[in-house]
């Protein structure tokens, strides 16, 4: 099936989500079919080089309706295991595809599954290919804000940035918005130990950020816990105008216009 529909302009975004995961298997195209018939504008997808059916699927969904875009990337944690083969996968899905930026990318110091100058080395080289292809990075960045910033500094990177699924401190935040580089929400921003997050939330203006859900992580209050979905990004919106004491509707006018610019400089 393939969608014809006009993209609602002024809808919930989910800008990062893992639609491949093997847990939305069973209801996959129906929770998309909610999603847009709820109105969405868009659904933004994670492909993960290393695994073939996540290709596969994210390919599905790609055909499957206009409004999905994709990610691709080498994760952080699967860094050890980067070689020319991963590369060539990743290559190959940005020449068939027009492709919203390569990631997630960047550096995870709280799990350390793969080692540190290796998480490096790969995502200098994921800097370089999105520097190759004039795409945008998307950042996955936990306990390692100040290195990544570090990185894209001495990289001379000259495309859009987004920290995706934002945990860092507010001096972080501060040096991302002070370079014009993008920071997405997730439903982290409900939970109650998040008193920081939220400050960051009010401090970041509205035509640099985005909001996700990392679904099918990081479910919202009071659902902390369960399998999380691209339709909670609606309490994620919520959540923000509420913070920011404006209506949901400016808040995804906004977003939509960011991805409008994001896409502007591919």
């Amino acid at each position: 099936m393939r969608y014809n529909e006009v993209m609602s302009k002024i809808g919930p975004i989910d800008f990062h989500c893992h639609l491949d995961d093997p847990c939305f298997e069973k209801n996959r195209w129906q929770l998309i079919d909610q999603c847009f018939s709820s109105g969405f504008a868009k659904l933004v997808t994670v492909a993960d080089p290393f695994n073939g059916q996540s290709i596969e699927k994210t390919t599905e969904m790609l055909a499957y309706h206009p409004d999905i875009q994709a990610l691709i990337g080498a994760h952080p944690h699967q860094a050890d295991s980067y070689s020319p083969e991963i590369e060539k996968r990743m290559i190959a899905f940005y020449q068939q595809f027009k492709i919203l930026a390569v990631g997630e990318v960047g550096l995870d110091y709280h799990y350390n599954f793969s080692l540190g100058d290796k998480q490096i080395s790969v995502f200098k080289r994921q800097i370089a290919i999105a520097r190759e292809w004039s795409l945008p990075l998307v950042i996955h960045s936990r306990n390692a804000e100040e290195i990544v910033l570090k990185i894209l500094a001495s990289e001379k990177f000259p495309n859009p940035v987004v920290f995706h699924c934002y945990t860092g401190n507010k001096l972080a935040a501060s040096e991302i918005l002070q370079r014009g580089y993008f920071i997405s929400f997730s439903g982290i921003i409900t939970f109650k130990n998040a008193n920081e997050l939220r400050e960051i939330v009010e401090k970041t203006p509205l035509q640099q950020l985005f909001s996700e859900t990392d679904s099918p992580y990081l479910s919202p209050e009071p659902n902390r816990g369960e399998i999380n979905t691209p339709l909670s990004v609606i309490q994620v919106v919520e959540k923000i105008a509420a913070i920011k004491n404006v209506n949901t509707m400016q808040i995804n006018a906004a977003i939509s216009q960011n991805l409008l610019r994001l896409i502007a400089k591919n």
